[in-house]
């Protein structure tokens, strides 16, 4: 296999990887939505809700930091393993496989935080909150803008 198709072999793999983080699953927006007046307002959030949100993501929030640099540095070792001379198709699949770990164990702990965020809520919140995301999709609107995340237009409150 020639460098080039090995380079565009690993930006494929990478990019599928990388998608996962894009994926939200439960359909729960990413950022601070719970902060937005009109959302809280629109879902009836407590204070104490509220309160259980912020420490819950601030509980998560150091875990998640070092699980994407993890993930970044993985993406660097798996980049220089297809650059060496001579080249090593074994090393540069024992390198896209750790990098796979490692994007699980981020989505793993970013799973876990969806639970909880989701445990937080009543049921009736919990559907407020899939309608405000489904009205604001039909909008043209895409919840969130973080990294890797391209949105149509911000969220309105």
């Amino acid at each position: 296999m020639t460098r080039k198709v090995m380079r565009w072999a690993i930006g494929l793999a990478a990019m599928a990887v990388g998608g996962l983080a894009s994926a939200q699953p439960l359909g729960i927006p990413p950022g601070r939505w719970w902060e937005q007046p009109r959302v809280a307002e629109q879902l009836g959030l407590t204070a104490d809700q509220t309160q259980q949100l912020n420490t819950l993501t601030f509980g998560h929030a150091r875990t998640m930091v070092d699980l994407k640099g993890a993930v970044e540095r993985a993406q660097i070792d798996l980049r220089a393993a297809a650059e060496t001379d001579p080249f090593d198709a074994k090393q540069v699949r024992q390198s896209f496989a750790a990098l796979q770990q490692t994007r699980m164990r981020l989505e793993a702990e970013r799973f876990d935080m969806l639970l909880k965020v989701r445990q937080v809520l009543t049921t009736d919140q919990w559907h407020k909150l899939r309608e405000i995301i489904r009205q604001r999709r039909e909008r043209g609107e895409e919840p969130g803008g973080e990294a890797g995340r391209r949105p149509l237009r911000k969220w309105r409150n």
